[in-house]
């Protein structure tokens, strides 16, 4: 009984550390190697989903967008964003973030890329970052 009492107040006395904002803030970049292109939308989604839950779609947490997004071929262009909201993280969630630039029918036209690997952009949690860099990769042909 001494065990189970001295666990409790253990448990109790442990401060948690306060809940994280469910925001992501990062930089954009169009390398000066990519060609130009106005005109464009730039479309920066967060969405959250359950890691051990394979049947169930993410649900999107954030929007950020540009309108007539342009780059001049030779140099480079930089975009500071925040998608997210002041929400909290929800315990046992994972979140990822997706960012394409589209033409006017929503085809997309440029990929951005975490540190310009390929692959899912997860973020804020499982030790991955709230800060990203994004650099965009040429989609069209």
């Amino acid at each position: 009984m001494n065990t189970i009492l001295s666990v409790t107040l253990l448990a109790l006395a442990i401060q948690l550390p306060a809940a994280e904002s469910a925001k992501v803030t990062g930089t954009i970049l169009t390398p000066k190697t990519v060609k130009a292109y106005g005109g464009l939308e730039l479309e920066i989604r967060l969405y959250e989903f359950h890691p051990f839950i394979a049947d169930k779609p993410a649900d999107l947490v954030g929007k950020f967008n540009v309108k007539k997004y342009a780059h001049k071929a030779g140099d480079e262009t930089k975009t500071k964003f925040i998608v997210g909201d002041a929400s909290t993280i929800k315990p046992g969630m994972s979140y990822y973030i997706t960012c394409f630039v589209l033409d006017a029918k929503g085809k997309r036209q440029l990929m951005g890329e975490k540190d310009g690997k390929r692959g899912l952009c997860k973020v804020l949690t499982g030790g991955n970052p709230q800060k990203v860099t994004l650099i965009l990769r040429d989609l069209r042909k």
